[in-house]
């Protein structure tokens, strides 16, 4: 917080306070200045030209130097405390002026795109990024960090904060965005388990399994044979398709057995297939779906909050740490891959644009309130500390300029009486 002056003035406003006073002084000293200038030039009795010239200079100079006093003046008060009308004009139309600054700041301060396209020019991402890869920063944003965690999975925010955040889980789960991500990543991992050791590992699990029910598959062709035929018939059916099926497994699990490569030919067109179809985009869908309305989740959500309550209980600075590592690691890939930053920052653009449509109102309103709330004297001191000096600068340019006319038009009167004599 900045410090404050015993006047009640911040460090900030008591030096633009004494700038006021400075500048104040000054077209002061310039309207005394050219005061004195212009009785000194009646000390002779018979004034020569050039003193004449000076004394028009030095009046026109007064009044170029007291018609701005005036004007200046009559924004914040009235001029000698006179209440001449239209004068202390800021005081007097404060609501106005109010409404009008807020406007003002609504219209060309707030406006959504102005705001999206300086979020990009800023290249906000790109700036975290470079500043959370420094340890000692990450350091400093994990601590605040790990601790809000800590407050957000203590189990003391009760029933509601936990189905808050399942809530929040479900939405971001069953999102389109997540789902298409999803079943895009699936298709090579099913396409590599079809050409993959994994492929191998099924068979064999399938040919123990069908070696290992011999006696099932005896039942299921004596159910389904004729009452006249023989079980040592039966039993030898089944003895054949078992080991037939058997040694169709067998040539399956060779890689370079003409069999196998069309099993995986077939097995990767009926993956295009699904792909191309969005068959496997609804499977990924249904699945998540079933699986966040499930009692499965909610212990899923449960269990992974108690483990991160227990971790961050055993090792505070540990935890920190950790966080802090994880910070890191984010901002360096982040910054290797320029495509990815990329689409952070026009997020993070697009973002701040969809907010701004909903807080420019209010905070305009805010910006309009809080200058209606100040007294009006409050209202005088605060515009003239802001803009005051300036408005000096323009009365010793008023007084300068004035007596800059003052000596052309004492030159012009001089002209047009000589041409007068002829």
């Amino acid at each position: 917080m900045t410090p404050s002056q015993p006047d009640g003035l911040t460090d900030a406003d008591a030096a633009k306070q004494a700038r006021l006073r400075k500048t104040r002084r000054m077209a002061e000293l310039v309207l005394v200045a050219l005061v004195a200038v212009y009785l000194i030039t009646y000390l002779p009795s018979d004034p020569p030209q050039w003193v004449r010239l000076i004394r028009h200079m030095a009046e026109a100079g007064m009044i170029g130097g007291l018609a701005d006093w005036f004007a200046v003046v009559a924004l914040f008060r009235h001029p000698l405390g006179i209440p001449i009308p239209h004068t202390a004009l800021l005081p007097r139309n404060q609501a106005r002026a109010a409404e009008s600054v807020g406007a003002f700041f609504k219209s060309y301060f707030l406006d959504p795109a102005s705001i999206s396209a300086r979020v990009a020019e800023i290249a906000p991402a790109r700036r975290a990024a470079e500043w959370l890869k420094i340890p000692e920063n990450a350091a400093l944003v994990a601590a605040p960090l790990t601790k809000a965690i800590s407050i957000a999975v203590d189990g003391k925010g009760g029933k509601k904060l936990n189905d808050g955040l399942r809530k929040e889980l479900r939405a971001a789960i069953a999102s389109k965005t997540a789902t298409h991500g999803i079943a895009t990543a699936l298709g090579p991992v099913l396409e590599q388990t079809v050409h993959g050791p994994l492929m191998n590992d099924m068979l064999r699990q399938v040919r123990a399994s069908l070696d290992g029910n011999r006696d099932r598959v005896l039942e299921l062709v004596q159910e389904n044979s004729r009452w006249w035929v023989a079980s040592r018939v039966d039993r030898g059916v089944s003895t054949v398709l078992v080991d037939g099926v058997l040694n169709v497994i067998d040539d399956l699990e060779k890689s370079d057995s003409a069999l196998r490569k069309d099993f995986e030919e077939g097995l990767t067109g009926f993956l295009a297939t699904l792909t191309d179809t969005g068959a496997l985009e609804r499977a990924v869908h249904d699945g998540k779906t079933r699986f966040t309305q499930s009692q499965e989740f909610d212990e899923a959500v449960d269990a992974t909050l108690t483990l991160v309550r227990e971790r961050l209980a055993d090792d505070q600075g540990q935890a920190d740490g950790a966080v802090a590592k994880a910070l890191q690691s984010f901002a360096k890939k982040l910054l290797s891959d320029e495509a990815a930053l990329a689409r952070f920052e026009a997020q993070l653009a697009h973002t701040a644009e969809a907010a701004m449509v909903e807080l420019r109102e209010p905070i305009a309103g805010y910006v309009t309130d809080v200058i209606q709330g100040w007294e009006a004297q409050e209202l005088s001191d605060r515009f003239e500390r802001e803009i005051g000096p300036d408005l000096q600068f323009i009365r010793i340019n008023g007084a300068l300029l004035g007596a800059l006319i003052g000596g052309v038009l004492f030159f012009a009167g001089k002209g047009l009486s000589q041409l007068a004599v002829f």
